[in-house]
């Protein structure tokens, strides 16, 4: 006579507490993810815009214009040809004139409308952040009012912003540091013969409401 021998019953293993706060921490841990891509996506739409903020026409008479470019043009080719020169002074208005006139600030136009106060350069900015590695930015401006620096190093023209106010407040350091690493004259150096008169110039300097340019010493 045969019996059958019945299987054991399974003994199904319990999970611990050990598991089940695991797990909890996970799901705690996404949900505080999923915030704060949501907190970040809404602070930079909050401080951002779709379009970019229009700046002041800037009126210059066309024959003040072409004076000034007779200037400049006059200025650019003595440092060229490294001719003794006296340093080139620009105020805000002739600034913001070539800004939006000018072949070779092309890169500037659209991004800064410039006022100069004693030896401070402030005015408005409208920068696109698609180069700015900013979270959710693509596509977007920074639109306010800023304080920029500029200087000249090794025939470098640096211009960068110091400090920003988007709708009356300040702009979080967070976004400020990206910013603070962006030239703003960057794309002059594409052109050759703008990179080559820079070269040429010693210094640069903000005073009495004016950028004063001074070139090298002839050699």
């Amino acid at each position: 006579m045969t019996y059958e021998q019945t299987p054991a019953p399974e003994i199904k293993k319990r999970r611990g507490c050990f598991f089940y706060g695991c797990l909890t921490t996970l799901v705690i841990v996404i949900l505080v993810c999923v915030f704060a891509v949501f907190a970040v996506r809404s602070l930079v739409r909050s401080l951002t815009d779709t379009s970019p903020m229009p700046f002041p026409t800037m009126e210059m008479a066309a024959a003040d214009y072409e004076a000034l470019k007779t200037r400049v043009g006059a200025f650019r080719e003595a440092v060229d040809k490294q001719k003794g020169v006296a340093p080139l002074a620009l105020t805000s208005d002739e600034i913001n004139a070539l800004i939006a006139r000018g072949t070779n600030t092309a890169m500037l136009k659209d991004k800064i409308y410039v006022t100069i106060e004693g030896d401070k350069i402030a005015g408005k900015v409208s920068i696109p952040l698609a180069d700015s590695h900013v979270p959710f930015a693509r596509g977007r401006y920074l639109n306010g009012t800023a304080s920029f620096k500029a200087s000249l190093q090794n025939g470098v023209l640096i211009v960068t912003v110091d400090s920003v106010f988007v709708k009356n407040k300040p702009l979080w350091e967070a976004f400020m540091a990206g910013l603070r690493n962006q030239n703003l004259a960057k794309d002059i150096y594409s052109d050759p013969k703008s990179a080559e008169t820079l070269r040429k110039i010693d210094t640069l300097e903000v005073k009495e409401d004016k950028i004063v340019i001074k070139p090298r010493a002839s050699p």
